[in-house]
């Protein structure tokens, strides 16, 4: 009869260490998967801030270009317009 009683404490008691493990174990799941989401959620705005300030940069150069293309422009029109010196009629040589 001992023997039966030690053999259920014993099962028992496995019984009870097996349960405790499973439910470490979702645990260990469940903030391990919590963790994972902060992380992605913070990557990602930090990603989204450098997004923004790389269009912030780059609108701030398209701009700049916008400039030095419209100067170029107007030194064109310039040069165009401005007497040259140079007969037509000969071949590239200033008379």
């Amino acid at each position: 009869m001992s023997a039966v009683v030690a053999l259920a404490a014993a099962a028992a008691a496995f019984g009870v260490v097996a349960v405790r493990r499973r439910e470490a174990r979702l645990r260990c799941r469940a903030v391990s998967a919590e963790l994972m989401a902060g992380c992605a959620h913070r990557d990602g705005a930090a990603l989204r801030a450098q997004l923004d300030g790389f269009r912030r940069r780059l609108d701030t150069e398209l701009a700049a270009s916008a400039v030095v293309v419209a100067a170029g422009s107007v030194v064109d029109e310039a040069w165009a317009s401005a007497p040259s010196g140079i007969d037509p009629s000969s071949e590239g040589g200033v008379l």
